[in-house]
């Protein structure tokens, strides 16, 4: 399973996993009975991949508020709908992340 297969299981789970503040660990968050022994298993024995992805996921999401920003300018967008569109970009699951950069950039989905 990949890292961002992990993470869409995870998320549809109600389990969130984020990259801790010292990018060498993860933060893993979920609500009261939904964390399972399973997912501390899969978590831990996946964490170095888990961190690989999830920096890379930071960058994709530097690229993807610059590209939603250049939408904005586009359609003339206010500050506040600007900020409103860099937290929607920050809220989007990580796995999904690319795809969203994707399709600001204009290129066809992977399906």
């Amino acid at each position: 399973m990949t890292p961002a297969e992990m993470l869409a299981d995870l998320f549809h789970d109600d389990i969130d996993v984020r990259l801790a503040d010292d990018g060498l660990n993860v933060v893993v968050s979920a609500p009261t009975g939904k964390l399972t022994d399973h997912h501390r298993r899969l978590v831990r024995g996946s964490k170095p991949e888990l961190i690989g992805f999830l920096l890379d996921v930071e960058r994709t999401t530097a690229l993807l508020i610059a590209a939603a920003m250049r939408c904005c300018d586009r359609h003339g967008d206010g500050a506040q709908a600007r900020d409103d569109m860099r937290q929607q970009c920050k809220d989007t699951p990580p796995h999904l992340r690319q795809d969203l950069l994707d399709h600001f950039n204009g290129k066809p989905a992977n399906h």
